[in-house]
């Protein structure tokens, strides 16, 4: 196995989901196959997250925008986590999630706001 991406995988996967209570899957996947997990997070952390062309930030408002859109709670969840680790403020991600009512409508919108409060409830963030 290929130590430096081995120490960048561990490394970018750090960085991004510290902050998340029950991780992010991977432990599921191990117990279900743990050689193709391995290489699913090599792959996912090691090599697509780690990649320098765009800033982690900028990544992950992406994955956030797209996962709001796409209604897809959990890994919301997750990378709201991961957007707020790598320097993304609360209101960039909010406007984020509300500038997805042009393409995904406002119900993703609103269920999407539910999971941002409910991050920054898990981070002790949230202020009414």
């Amino acid at each position: 196995m290929d130590e430096a991406l081995r120490e960048t995988t561990k490394k970018t996967a750090h960085m991004l989901f510290h902050t998340l209570k029950g991780g992010v899957g991977f432990d599921t996947w191990k117990k279900l196959d743990k050689d193709l997990a391995r290489e699913l997070s090599m792959f996912f952390t090691g090599k697509l997250y780690s990649r320098e062309v765009i800033s982690q930030k900028q990544r992950e408002l992406c994955a956030v925008a797209s996962l709001t859109v796409l209604s897809r709670r959990n890994e919301l969840r997750a990378h709201v986590h991961a957007a707020l680790n790598v320097g993304a403020t609360r209101r960039e991600v909010t406007e984020v999630i509300f500038q997805q009512v042009t393409y995904g409508g406002m119900p993703v919108v609103v269920e999407a706001i539910e999971v941002l409060r409910e991050v920054l409830e898990e981070r002790g963030e949230w202020e009414a």
